[in-house]
């Protein structure tokens, strides 16, 4: 089978759902098919832009796929014959996140229309797929909530879980994430202000935009918390990505309704707890409080008391640690069954 995977594609940027895409290429070749990754390159400023892009996937003819598995918006919108979804997201800032900076989308007669458009486009054309998965049951929520369009999750595994492995518990509490306002290392930073723990706190990952990084970078300074911050901006490679998690005390992870979160599997893959907040949507759904990690509501001073709390009962963080260690094991998430679904 000839199985092309339709995907959107900022140029230079990298992330999660990048890893995914590269994830399922690899399974669904192991799985005998004959797969090409195609992008559609995608910006979403000015916010007329978005109409551009929404023509383009309408446009877009894959006429020599046998199929076509639609991971991203707009391209999962590519008209096929034999096509399946395994969404990543929507376009969030025409739904749950319209109205808010952090989706750029501005309550204009321009931005309600391009908004309008997009909702309209997913209503039309999503039922046109065969099935339509998730990549996990926050996705599903969301695409049931706002377009009456029902999906199964299908949860994605780490690209390579062998790799990682636990060290000794170091002085620093690590927050693995791409810089942005929606994943909220701006609140881990006010919360370095109120830790008693000599403990460091490790941000790495590149920025979604300068202005993204200079507001970091002006919020650890304004906290007066610059020798209790490291700053890394920038892609970490996996084996750099693994010794930082070995050695990290836990991992904070604190998005704000993220779509799954592979953060939380690398730390649970690592022996590692994590703390997350109450609304970060996929992390929850692997971090149980007080067995897998600790999870507090998104307020500085909370996260700091979860922060102390495991600095000083180095046992108690060693068994949540374990404890995810073992239920990710127990979930046996496995490409080749996220292929073989695909495939059928």
């Amino acid at each position: 089978m000839r199985v092309a995977i339709a995907t959107a594609q900022v140029p230079f940027v990298r992330g999660g759902a990048e890893v995914l895409a590269e994830g399922l290429l690899g399974a669904l070749r192991e799985h005998g098919a004959q797969v090409e990754l195609v992008g559609l390159p995608f910006r979403w400023h000015p916010p007329d832009r978005l109409l551009d892009h929404l023509l383009a996937a309408r446009l877009w003819r894959l006429d020599e796929a046998d199929r076509v598995i639609g991971l991203k918006f707009p391209a999962y919108l590519v008209p096929h014959p034999d096509k399946v979804l395994w969404l990543v997201h929507q376009h969030r800032a025409a739904y749950d996140l319209w109205g808010d900076p952090a989706g750029g989308l501005p309550d204009t007669a321009q931005g309600r229309a391009v908004r309008d458009a997009v909702r309209r486009a997913d209503d039309a054309w999503l039922p046109e797929a065969r099935r339509v998965h998730t990549i996990s049951p926050v996705v599903s929520d969301r695409l049931r909530r706002f377009n009456g369009i029902a999906s199964t999750p299908l949860l994605p595994p780490l690209a390579a879980p062998g790799a990682f492995r636990a060290g000794s518990y170091g002085d620093y509490v690590f927050a693995p994430s791409r810089i942005s306002s929606a994943k909220r290392q701006v609140l881990l930073v006010e919360a370095m202000r109120h830790v008693r723990a000599p403990v460091r706190l490790v941000l790495a990952g590149p920025a979604a935009t300068t202005v993204e990084l200079e507001t970091l970078r002006a919020a650890v300074h304004r906290h007066g918390v610059a020798d209790r911050v490291t700053l890394l901006p920038r892609w970490i490679p996996e084996p750099e990505k693994v010794e930082l998690l070995a050695g990290a005390l836990a991992v904070a992870f604190v998005p704000r309704d993220e779509d799954y979160g592979y953060v939380t599997l690398e730390a649970a893959a690592a022996g590692r707890a994590t703390i997350t907040s109450t609304d970060a949507g996929g992390p929850t759904l692997f971090v149980r409080d007080g067995e897998t990690g600790l999870v507090r509501p998104p307020e500085p001073r909370a996260l700091a008391a979860a922060i102390d709390a495991l600095a000083s009962d180095r046992r108690e963080a060693a068994r949540l640690g374990a404890n995810a260690h073992d239920q990710l094991a127990a979930l046996d998430l496995r490409w080749d069954r996220v292929a073989a679904e695909l495939l059928r």
